[in-house]
Formats: C-alpha cells, sequence, structure tokens
C-alpha cells in the first residue's frame, strides 16, 4: 500500500545539479560537427540521434500541461541542460523507471538501452552538437484530453480539495458517487488528476455499501485522512486502477471487464505533495463501457510480512514471504510497495519442476515512483508454483531517501514514516470455475499471517483491543473457537467502548448458537455504533432463529435505513414480506 515537498520541487532535487543548468554550459555548443567523433565512431547529432530518444521516453511528461518541471521539445531545451541529463540518464534517475532489465518484460517500458544512454553520452562528449534541421523527426502526436477516447461516462470530483501550501504530504481519500441508472460493464478507465504539480499518485477503488461515504461525512471534512480504507472499499475485478505520471491506460482485454453496480461510490486515493503555495485538487475519472460480459475475472494476490521491526542503523534487514498456488493461473500484472527506507525489492516464482524465474527486480527502490507493471505476454504459472517476495531495507544515515535524521526504529504501519511490504500479483485463473478455489485458498494465507502478526503485537502490549480482535477473528475463521472468545473478551476489557470487539463476539455466539449472548453483543454494537448496518443485520438474524418475525422485518428495515444497497438484509426482508402473505 503512502512529508515532503511538491513534485516539482522534487524533480529538481531529485535531477540534482540541472538547477544550476540556467545557461549553457559550452560557449561553442553551435559548433559545426567534426567528421567523426573522437573514438571513430559516426558523429552524434540531436536532431537525428538524440531527438528520437527525447522524443520517445522524456517529452510525454517534459512538455507544457505535463508533471515534467520543465518542457524537453526543443534543442534550445536540452542543450542547456545536456550534461546534466547526460548523468541522470546514465544513474537512471531519469526516465523514471525502476524494474531491473531481463527481470520480467514488462509493457511500456519507459527506461532506456544502455545504447541509448551511451548515444547520450557521446553527444555531449562531442560538444551538442544540433545537426542537420532535415534530419530532426516530427514531434510526436499526443492524445489531446482522453487517451483511450471519448469516454462513455464522466465523473469529477464535485468539490475541489485545497491543498495547503506547506507541510508533510497528504494522502487523503475523496468519497462520490458514480452516477449509472443501470448495471454497467467497465472495460477502462482513464484518470486526469486536476492538478499534476501537486498530485504525485491516485488509486481508484468502489465501494457499493455507502460505508466509506458515511465515514467521510462523519469527518466533517473533506474525505478521510490517511491510507487506511474501511474493507468495504476495493479494486473490483482484480484490476490495478491507479495512476501515476507517465502511466498508460489500457482497455481490458474481450471477457475481463468489470462489473459497475448503481448506487456505487468512487473512493479515490491522492497522494499530494504541497508545492510552496495554496493548489486546488480537483481530478476526474472517465469510464469506457462494453457490452460483453466477462468471462474471467482477475484476482489479486498479496505477499505481505506484517512483521517488520527495523532497528535504527540497520542497513540490510529483510522481509520474506511466499505462497503456493492451488490452481493453474496466468500472471498479467505485478505491483511491488514500500515506503522511504525500502532500498532492494524482488518478487519469483518457484515451479513445480525446480526451475527459479525473476518475476521482478528493484535493485534501488524509489518511493516517490511507485507504480504498477504489466507484462508484454502474460506469465504462465502452474498449479504448486511458489509465489515469494524478498525485500531489503536500509535504515541507515547512509539512505538518502531515510526520514529520520537521526536513524530510529522503524515498524510495520500505515504512516509514510512506518513501513511496509507488499509485493501484488494480479492472476487469471486459466480455469473460470477455479476462481473460487483460489480466493478461498489464499484467504486461509491472510488469515494466518494476520494471526502472526497480532499475536506479536500483543506481546508487548497485552491491553490493545484492536490487536485482540483481530486476533480472534482469525481464530475465529480458522475454527479455533475457545481461542477466539479468549481474544474477543480480553478486548472488552482493554476497552469497553470498542465496538468491533462485540460485534465479533457477537459473530461468535451466533456460530455457537449462544443466541441470548450473541443479541446482547450486538446490542452492545449499536449502544456504540448506531450507523453499523451489520448489527442491525444480525439482531435480524437473532430475531429469526427466536422465530419473531416482527422483530426480525424491525432489525432488516433499520439495517437498510443505513444501508440501502445491504443484499443480505433485503433478501431476508423480501422472505418475511412474502410469508406474511
Amino acid at each position: 500500500m503512502r512529508g515532503k515537498i511538491s513534485l516539482d520541487a522534487w524533480c529538481w532535487a531529485a535531477l540534482a545539479s540541472w538547477l544550476m543548468a540556467c545557461v549553457p554550459f559550452l560557449a561553442g555548443a553551435e559548433a559545426a560537427p567534426a567528421s567523426s567523433a573522437p573514438d571513430g565512431k559516426p558523429p552524434v547529432t540531436f536532431n537525428k540521434d538524440v531527438a528520437p530518444i527525447v522524443f520517445g521516453h522524456c517529452a510525454g511528461c517534459h512538455r507544457p500541461g505535463q508533471p515534467g518541471p520543465f518542457s524537453l521539445l526543443k534543442y534550445e531545451d536540452f542543450r542547456k541542460r545536456a550534461k546534466q541529463i547526460a548523468e541522470v540518464v546514465e544513474k537512471r534517475y531519469m526516465p523514471p523507471w525502476l524494474p531491473e532489465p531481463g527481470h520480467g518484460d514488462f509493457a511500456d517500458d519507459r527506461s532506456l538501452t544502455r545504447e541509448q544512454i551511451d548515444t547520450l553520452t557521446r553527444w555531449v562528449a562531442a560538444g551538442v552538437v544540433e545537426g542537420a534541421p532535415g534530419d530532426l523527426p516530427a514531434l510526436p502526436k499526443w492524445t489531446s484530453g482522453w487517451q483511450l477516447g471519448e469516454p462513455d461516462l464522466v465523473v469529477k470530483m464535485p468539490t475541489a480539495f485545497q491543498l495547503p501550501a506547506e507541510g508533510k504530504d497528504v494522502y487523503r481519500n475523496f468519497v462520490f458517487p458514480i452516477p449509472v441508472s443501470a448495471r454497467k460493464l467497465v472495460r477502462g478507465v482513464d484518470f486526469d488528476p486536476g492538478n499534476r504539480t501537486v498530485v504525485h499518485h491516485a488509486f481508484i477503488e468502489v465501494d457499493t455499501s455507502r460505508y466509506s461515504r458515511r465515514l467521510a461525512e462523519k469527518g466533517g471534512s473533506a474525505g478521510l485522512g490517511g491510507m487506511l480504507l474501511p474493507e468495504t472499499a476495493t479494486m473490483p475485478g482484480g484490476k490495478f486502477l491507479g495512476w501515476q505520471p507517465g502511466k498508460v491506460p489500457h482497455f481490458a482485454p474481450d471477457g475481463l471487464a468489470w462489473v459497475l453496480e448503481t448506487n456505487t461510490d468512487l473512493v479515490l486515493q491522492l497522494h499530494m505533495h504541497p508545492s510552496g503555495k495554496p493548489e486546488l485538487v480537483q481530478p476526474t475519472i472517465a469510464f469506457y463501457f462494453t457490452d460483453r460480459w466477462p468471462t474471467n475475472t482477475t484476482y489479486r494476490l498479496n505477499l505481505n510480512p506484517l512483521l517488520i521491526d527495523i532497528p535504527a542503523g540497520r542497513k540490510d534487514y529483510a522481509i520474506e514471504d511466499s505462497y503456493v498456488l492451488p490452481v493453474d493461473v496466468l500472471l498479467v500484472g505485478i505491483s511491488p510497495h514500500a515506503h522511504y527506507l525500502g532500498k532492494r525489492l524482488q518478487g519469483t516464482a518457484g515451479f513445480p519442476d525446480g526451475r527459479s524465474q525473476d518475476l521482478i527486480l528493484i535493485k534501488d527502490w524509489d518511493f516517490n515512483w511507485q507504480g504498477d507493471y504489466q507484462y508484454k505476454e502474460p506469465v504462465s504459472l502452474p498449479k504448486g508454483t511458489r509465489l515469494a517476495m524478498h525485500f531489503t531495507y536500509d535504515n541507515s544515515a547512509d539512505n538518502p531517501r531515510n526520514p529520520n535524521h537521526p536513524p530510529k526504529r522503524v515498524k510495520y504501519g500505515l504512516q509514510t514514516t512506518d513501513e511496509m511490504g507488499e509485493l501484488w500479483f494480479q492472476v487469471l485463473p486459466r480455469n473460470v470455475s477455479e476462481l473460487k478455489v483460489l480466493g478461498q485458498d489464499f484467504y486461509g494465507h491472510l488469515v494466518q499471517r494476520t494471526l502472526d502478526y497480532n499475536e506479536t503485537i500483543l506481546k508487548e502490549n497485552p491491553n490493545d483491543a484492536e490487536a485482540h480482535t483481530r486476533a480472534g477473528r482469525a481464530r475465529n475463521y480458522l475454527g479455533q473457537l475457545p481461542q477466539a472468545l479468549e481474544h474477543f473478551n480480553a478486548a472488552i476489557r482493554a476497552d469497553p467502548s470498542y465496538d468491533r470487539a462485540y460485534y465479533e463476539l457477537g459473530v461468535l455466539y451466533l456460530r455457537l448458537n449462544r443466541v441470548g449472548e450473541a443479541e446482547a453483543a450486538f446490542q452492545n454494537v449499536v449502544r456504540l455504533n448506531p450507523d453499523d448496518y451489520e448489527a442491525q443485520g444480525n439482531l435480524g438474524l437473532v430475531c429469526l432463529k427466536r422465530n419473531d418475525l416482527a422483530g426480525a422485518e424491525r432489525h432488516f428495515a433499520a439495517a437498510l435505513q443505513i444501508n440501502p444497497q445491504d443484499s443480505v438484509a433485503q433478501n431476508y426482508l423480501s422472505q418475511i414480506k412474502a410469508a406474511a402473505r
């Protein structure tokens, strides 16, 4: 899964001495080329050799209206920064592309080949010669407006958010409705950040429950702060719906559209950099529909070790996680994530026949240029393949990206000054009927990781109500009911006002058919959180177990008043009304 300075300011910092390149660095920049370069190779000119590289790899961002802090469309633009450009290209600071070549064949690769880098350095060494005007290629024809063409639906954030002039990076989640009157099949999404100066990246999720909307309204300000979203907000259809500068949107292949229901809220998570002056941010999202129903759907697997505890000064702290696929899949995309201490990020596949293959390798992670990557061709992963991740972190003073000076102990957490380690795999089951098998099996993996993490937390703080509740929920899922009950009761003792502990306790009591105790637990939830529609629905189930149809109808109606999209409450209420006829 995420303060500093504006995107423009960051680019200047990342490109180091570019700030000083305000005048030509060579007085003879316009001198005529020699017949050959000192190394005996043909002379390199901007128009013939450099411009094709610049137009293809740099100008997409370095042009008016795009996030690059200056334009690189003309020889003069490039000439006055030539030496510095050669330096940052040689160091692979630019173009921003983190995956190591040869460790995954990705679409829309922005990186330069060794030959292209050598061309730039030879051009600088030879005197930044412009060359013959007839050799200059035409500028690329960039799409004006939406990259995927005319959309079927455009949704704009209703009110602009004012980003403060100064301060730390801002993570904010904005919730607003997607206005469709009937179910739609989405084959593509495009994103306009509304202010490319300050928007660093975005994640697009949806919520059919209105729970995210209620949380945002309860907060009393625009959207929800932080990186943590409720479980009801998800990326639909196993997609990677996000935006970073330079990302190219694509239509989903035929048969892989995702379903957009009516009364769905869009949950837009933005990472924004203050720019030094107040900025308005008002993104717009474009949707593209199709009539073809999905015949399969992608699924997102996430390797996410939670037991991260990096000592101050440690340069090579490592975390690992793995998961064995229960079915045959095609790997279509991958997305790594860490914070500022991340250094080397690797994902591998260990095949049943003993072979091993890198799926991605990043040798120098940079939090500011995180992204997701689609493979040019899907990678076939048979049943029994072990997906693995191995990340290392540098928490020393030698790490220029370390936010702490001097370094301090850093543990797992959702703030950017905490650390995370995630590797997302976007996979497509070869057999659509096995999607449920994959989902259930992988959920068991997540439950075990959650249990390990929260019970480790409890060794340090036995009175952490949230950790007890999460551990109890995991134990309940694993069928370890006495241990689950112990955790829930411990959570309530630690914090009698924590409504989720009562809710999970009620679920467990229902499973044990201890109806009276379940009712008391859910009543405590409603007392503490009147907007919990699931607690109202469970009180309806309690009434059904007692054959109290009137009470059940009252509670299911209350659940629907809070969340009109609660399909469980709708179903039960329909059955009750049908039985009363």
